[in-house]
């Protein structure tokens, strides 16, 4: 997933009126027809669209909403390696609950984190966090794919961040029916009963920080094949022991095989080789008998 690190543009700019509004609210409360649950990779690469289409400094605050999740669904149709046609309601609403459940997740790791247990594991952490997560939610926790993409990311950080910041300024918000044209310009709409919203942050970065943030990424990335790598060449390395070692133990039994016939040859030859005519009549008639079964290959 190739990802800068930016913001989500703000919803109303200078020209923002009625009209952006009511637009805003449609797709806020427009729900898409229930088809096939999203999969890990359709999940990876809306997080990626979202990363890379809320960080294009350029466009910024002059995204409008539909627009703004336009380009997230063109990039994701242009970059997807499998077959999907999720419409740009299903990704604004995926995306929506992805938000919501991996910000509660964030939250309970955090209160883990926070207990500073002596002796606790980073697994052990997550751990404690999915036990949290499903007490509070009756649910468990089954988005850790997009909560690795996600938890590192400055982006991602930093909207948590204002989530959190506005949460504790204000006990409910307005409901977006009753903005209007008159609304303040860079107004923030947070609509957190909507699974399908996505939270806008304030001003993208500069470009200098966007350059930082995509090396970070790209860094994390790049961490991730190295170790993807080293993982497939040991797999590969325990695959080729194992098949010598096979055939070492195919020759061995060969070898035991051989040793084993040689040691019948050589009896067969002694026992052809002996002198009957000094033995005494039952002798003579054993070993006679016994020539007579190595002739015919009873032995």
């Amino acid at each position: 997933m190739d990802s800068q690190a930016s913001q989500v543009p703000s919803f109303f700019t200078e020209d923002s009126d009625q009209e952006n509004a009511d637009e805003i609210s449609q797709m806020a409360t427009k729900r898409s027809p229930r088809g096939p649950g999203f999969n890990v990779d359709e999940d990876r690469l809306l997080i990626s669209a979202w990363l890379n289409t809320s960080m294009d400094s350029i466009q910024g605050n002059d995204q409008k909403l539909h627009t703004f999740w336009g380009k997230i669904t063109e990039y994701y149709h242009q970059y997807k390696s499998f077959n999907s046609d999720r419409s740009q309601p299903m990704l604004t609403q995926r995306w929506g609950k992805i938000q919501k459940v991996v910000n509660k997740f964030s939250g309970c790791f955090a209160a883990i984190n926070g207990r500073h247990e002596s002796g606790k594991t980073e697994q052990d952490k997550i751990a404690d966090a999915k036990k949290m997560f499903e007490a509070q939610e009756k649910r468990r926790f089954t988005l850790d794919h997009a909560w690795i993409l996600l938890r590192h990311q400055p982006k991602w950080i930093q909207l948590m961040q204002e989530l959190d910041s506005k949460k504790s300024k204000q006990r409910s918000k307005p409901s977006i029916t009753n903005i209007s044209s008159s609304s303040t310009i860079g107004t923030h709409i947070v609509i957190e009963e909507e699974e399908n919203t996505c939270f806008p942050v304030a001003r993208p970065p500069g470009k200098k920080a966007e350059k930082r943030k995509l090396k970070e990424t790209t860094d994390q990335l790049v961490e991730i094949k190295k170790l993807q790598q080293e993982k497939k060449e040991r797999d590969e390395k325990k695959l080729e022991i194992m098949k010598e070692k096979i055939e070492v133990d195919k020759e061995k039994l060969r070898v035991r095989k051989l040793e084993a016939e040689n040691r019948k040859i050589e009896a067969e030859m002694r026992i052809m080789s002996m002198d009957t005519s000094t033995m005494n009549p039952e002798q003579r008639a054993y070993y006679s008998k016994l020539q007579m079964k190595i002739l015919q290959g009873d032995i």
